[in-house]
């Protein structure tokens, strides 16, 4: 009787535990701060998920006009040609970038204690593919860039 009882309950705190682990790979956590730096150079994405979420926060005490953090997830390959495009005219909201398919994802720029979640779908995603993101405030891609790794 008593492992009649205790399987149930073992079964359900696996299931419990299970479903946590798999959320926690379509979600990750990250930060932009006074030091221009992301708090993570490497994002790890389960490929399992139909989508990511990047919850994006600028721990920054910097107004976002003067030096605004936000997140960028482009191809390692369409990089530079990105950082090219970068033009103040394209507006903040649009991360200074303009349209373009290069882009798979995108915060608006951040100020202090602001919060955004990039949520992206991984049928924009290859396995395989070499991903990165940035943030493309002028002169911030040089030491805020990581990896995103679509596992």
């Amino acid at each position: 009787m008593k492992n009649l009882i205790l399987t149930p309950i073992f079964a359900i705190f696996l299931v419990t535990l299970t479903l946590n682990s798999f959320s926690a790979d379509c979600s990750i956590s990250l930060e932009g701060n006074n030091m221009m730096q992301f708090s993570s150079t490497q994002l790890n994405f389960s490929s399992s998920c139909s989508d990511i979420t990047i919850k994006f926060k600028n721990t920054s005490n910097l107004a976002k006009e003067i030096a605004g953090h936000n997140v960028v997830v482009s191809k390692d390959s369409d990089f530079d040609a990105l950082t090219n495009m970068v033009d103040p005219s394209n507006g903040m909201d649009e991360g200074f970038l303009p349209s373009t398919p290069m882009v798979i994802g995108k915060t608006p720029f951040l100020g202090p204690n602001e919060t955004y979640d990039l949520k992206i779908s991984t049928s924009k995603l290859n396995s395989g593919q070499t991903y990165v993101f940035w943030c493309s405030y002028p002169g911030h891609w040089g030491i805020m860039k990581g990896n995103l790794v679509l596992n």
